[in-house]
């Protein structure tokens, strides 16, 4: 069975390490980590939510006040309204977002409810060519073989690693953002682009470029997802990754 040795692993590394790179940003979903609710009405025993992949799902009649619970701090049914309970008066499809009446539950057909939940952070898909809403992207000036190392100087979410002055498996790349890169924009995703084509007539020694002062955005080779960074002129974000071979 053939297999890929470290030393091709590191051939890769290598070749991309020799194209340019660019740290792009973008906006990714407004709805992800926020809360939503709403009032729906069960149609053919199904309520389809306008969002999907849901987490602390809440169903109510429509006179519950929320946040009502007892001397043990449970949730409890006030006179005015009524909490469902999951698997009992309802199932949830989180992945898809859509609710189920059961029939032996407490929700009648056709009822109108009042639903509550969180959009969550998708994952990562691996199959992504580019970002759900790019603002812009701003060219890698440092880029490192590394190695792990439990003492190394690099620290990112996988671990520790140090420079090596030989080719490896393990590259690191950083960029720290300008003031105005992306000014006041909300970004909730990362990507690292190689073979990056921006318009020919801009200066030469521009590094950052806008999503329409790209002409090929070349090929992603890392994603990220994260909790919202709101960008301002007064500050610098840092973004560091290391992808391994």
């Amino acid at each position: 069975m053939a297999i890929l040795t470290r030393s091709g692993r590191a051939a890769l590394a290598a070749a991309i390490k020799a194209q340019p790179l660019h740290i792009a940003l973008g906006e990714g979903n407004p709805d992800w980590d926020t809360t939503k609710s709403g009032a729906f009405t069960f149609t053919a025993d199904t309520v389809a939510l306008p969002h999907r992949g849901l987490s602390a799902v809440s169903v109510t009649s429509p006179g519950y006040v929320p946040g009502t619970t007892d001397e043990a701090g449970n949730p409890a049914t006030p006179p005015d309204g009524t909490l469902y309970a999951a698997g009992v008066d309802y199932t949830l499809d989180a992945a898809a977002g859509t609710l189920t009446r059961l029939a032996e539950g407490a929700i009648a057909a056709g009822a109108q409810v009042h639903a509550t939940y969180r959009v969550d952070r998708p994952a990562e898909d691996p199959a992504a060519t580019a970002l759900r809403a790019e603002v812009g992207r701003r060219l890698v000036e440092e880029v490192a073989f590394v190695i792990p190392d439990p003492e190394g100087g690099i620290m990112v979410p996988t671990g520790r690693y140090a420079v090596s002055a030989e080719p490896t498996q393990h590259l690191f790349v950083r960029v720290r953002f300008d003031f105005a890169d992306a000014a006041t924009a909300t970004v909730r995703e990362q990507a690292l682009f190689v073979g990056t084509a921006t318009d020919p007539t801009l200066p030469p020694g521009q590094r950052y470029f806008s999503a329409a002062e790209v002409e090929d955005p070349g090929i992603l080779l890392l994603l990220q997802h994260s909790v919202p960074i709101v960008r301002q002129p007064s500050t610098r974000e840092t973004f560091e990754f290391v992808v391994t071979f």
